[in-house]
């Protein structure tokens, strides 16, 4: 069950908003310009960054590490597109880049991870290659326990189903809030869950992280733009309760409407336990990548 049995909840809690994972594909018009570009990429993440890069060959993915420790990857791929003008299936070649962790609160690797992601796009900002955001993670940590934390979809969006929010609790560690099976992760195009992060992480301190995952398919229809993705952290409440009670009094309200409104938010009091995230950092964090250049 997601609900302790504890009532010796803490009274307050600071929090920050954060962004955790961050990938990036360029579509290639050929594979002389795959090969280039990927040359390229990892030239500017290791002449900028202490870093080294390393060919998987189990994967096939060039590994951007620090001391073993993996911040990133550079993916090579191709794919099937069809052009409806030559009645034909052309060949897309493109390179994928992903950063992974890019706030796990070791410093040291959130640093260098920050430094290689920003080190990419400047080089691309650079020389006006084009590319595109892929994935995007956004996250609300909370120095708190997770039986403090309630998340909840409050704008759902249409043909998605979600758990109850007291019948969620997945091996301990993380709630999921939208019902997907592991298969279908990432077809969909965005999805949240909170975690013991501080598990994770192996962290001396409580932390708890809400995150939501803008996938793929949310770039489809989405540049990566501010707005945007503060609509898309709007659609969830994420409050910390001091409390057992309140927690609980929260889940059965919740639990007694059928749809959601603004007005019911209201009614249901929710506000008053809301963390809000920081947008001006969430839009200051996309700035800084449009506009950094290495030169």
């Amino acid at each position: 069950m997601f609900l302790s049995l504890s009532i010796n909840m803490e009274r307050e809690v600071t929090y920050s908003t954060e962004v955790d994972t961050a990938s990036i594909q360029i579509n290639c018009s050929s594979l002389e310009e795959q090969q280039s570009i990927s040359f390229m990429l990892g030239r500017a993440v290791t002449e900028y960054n202490k870093v080294c890069i390393k060919d998987n060959v189990f994967t096939k993915e060039r590994e951007i590490l620090f001391n073993n420790n993996r911040l990133g990857i550079i993916r090579l791929g191709m794919n099937p597109m069809w052009n409806k003008f030559a009645r034909q299936y052309d060949i897309n070649y493109y390179v994928a880049v992903s950063f992974y962790g890019l706030k796990s609160h070791i410093e040291i690797l959130d640093n260098l991870s920050n430094g290689c992601l920003f080190a990419v796009c400047g080089i691309l900002n650079t020389l006006n290659i084009d590319y595109m955001f892929t994935e995007l993670d956004v996250c609300l940590d909370m120095n708190t326990k997770i039986d403090n934390v309630l998340a909840l979809c409050t704008t759902k969006l249409p043909r998605t189903e979600y758990h109850s929010p007291n019948n969620s609790f997945y091996n301990g560690d993380t709630v999921y809030i939208e019902k997907f099976t592991k298969d279908r992760f990432s077809y969909n195009s965005q999805r949240a869950y909170v975690y013991n992060k501080a598990k994770k992480e192996n962290l001396k301190f409580p932390l708890t992280r809400f995150e939501l995952k803008l996938q793929k398919f949310f770039f489809f229809s989405n540049d990566l733009d501010s707005k945007t993705i503060i609509n898309a952290l709007n659609r969830y409440t994420v409050m910390y309760f001091p409390n057992i009670y309140e927690k609980n009094m929260i889940i059965d309200r919740y639990n007694s409407y059928y749809r959601i409104s603004k007005r019911d938010i209201e009614r249901m009091g929710l506000e008053r336990y809301r963390l809000k995230p920081d947008v001006v950092k969430i839009e200051r964090f996309i700035d800084n990548l449009k506009k950094y250049r290495l030169y």
